[in-house]
């Protein structure tokens, strides 16, 4: 994506997805974005997203 990203949106996406235990999908977004709007994400982003991108991340 580009500048014209809206992370609240996407954030929304992201978190109701992890909510609906579609952590694979989270995880596709995830790694779909640039590490810029990655970091801007984070602090949106619920527990459930969270703990989704750091399981799939889990060795």
């Amino acid at each position: 994506m580009s500048e014209s990203t809206n992370c609240e949106k996407l954030a929304t996406v992201l978190n109701t997805a992890s909510q609906q235990g579609k952590a694979g999908f989270v995880k596709m977004l995830w790694d779909n974005q640039s590490a810029d709007v990655q970091s801007e994400l984070r602090p949106l982003l619920s527990a459930e997203a969270l703990q989704a991108l750091d399981s799939a991340s889990a060795p």
